[in-house]
């Protein structure tokens, strides 16, 4: 089963995103700003990334940025 990471700073998005992703048979995990994406990142591994490119945080480039710091084999 593929685990994935939605990044939004909309709650609605992530719970929208995350009931159909589970629904589909997929482990899914939300963050709701960039720094809380890029923790996860950091203490789990993920097969993919969704990341909202507007985020309150940080950008959605610097963010995409360091996730590929921290795993370039991830899919974003």
């Amino acid at each position: 089963m593929a685990k994935i990471l939605v990044i939004d700073d909309d709650i609605d998005i992530c719970n929208l995103l995350g009931r159909f992703l589970r629904k589909k048979g997929f482990e899914v995990d939300t963050a709701m700003s960039g720094k809380s994406g890029i923790d996860k990142i950091n203490n789990n591994r993920f097969d993919l990334v969704f990341c909202d490119f507007k985020l309150r945080d940080m950008d959605g480039r610097e963010t995409l940025g360091k996730i590929h710091e921290i795993d370039p084999t991830v899919k974003v």
